[in-house]
């Protein structure tokens, strides 16, 4: 009698703590749902006379951090592939913003750097793009911080490993 109360109390804690599992996953959603539109809004609130799209300010932005950026830690950065970055880069580059330069002893390595004029651009870039979420990042305590980038980092590699195309049966 006292091993079936027991395994009751087991089975009724076990479900207690998959549906606090559920909950903390729901909120955490809401607070990435969240963060994300704040992001979003950021990029909407950009001045569209600049005609720029949110994806070469972004550019803009990541070569303003890293000045002398090759193309693929461009494309790295934003999450995109190398050709997208180099016609992204062309544009970039028909309007006066960028500039490619050749600098090291092959002549192969092509770097990044802002012209004067898409400086004065990114300066006014507002908001999240500017460095407010790495800023507030940067101001989490490292072990919480540490939890987070695991926690990220484990939630996108299961994703993308199962959004991975699937090799077919021999």
């Amino acid at each position: 009698m006292a091993s079936e109360e027991a395994a009751n109390n087991c089975v009724a804690a076990q479900a207690h703590v998959e549906a606090c599992q559920i909950a903390a996953a729901e909120e955490t959603f809401q607070l990435i749902l969240r963060l994300v539109r704040m992001v979003q809004s950021g990029m909407q609130s950009i001045d569209p006379s600049q005609g720029l799209s949110g994806s070469q300010l972004w550019a803009l932005w990541q070569i303003s951090a890293q000045p002398g950026l090759r193309v693929a830690e461009l494309a790295k950065a934003l999450h995109i592939q190398s050709s997208t970055a180099s016609n992204l880069l062309d544009k970039l580059e028909s309007r006066g913003l960028i500039q490619r330069e050749r600098r090291d002893t092959d002549n192969r390595v092509v770097r990044i750097y802002l012209t004067n004029a898409a400086i004065d651009v990114v300066s006014d870039i507002p908001g999240p793009m500017q460095g407010r979420l790495r800023h507030q990042l940067r101001e989490v305590p490292a072990p919480i911080l540490k939890g987070l980038l695991q926690g990220l980092a484990s939630i996108l590699d299961d994703m993308e490993n199962q959004s991975a195309p699937r090799a077919a049966p021999s």
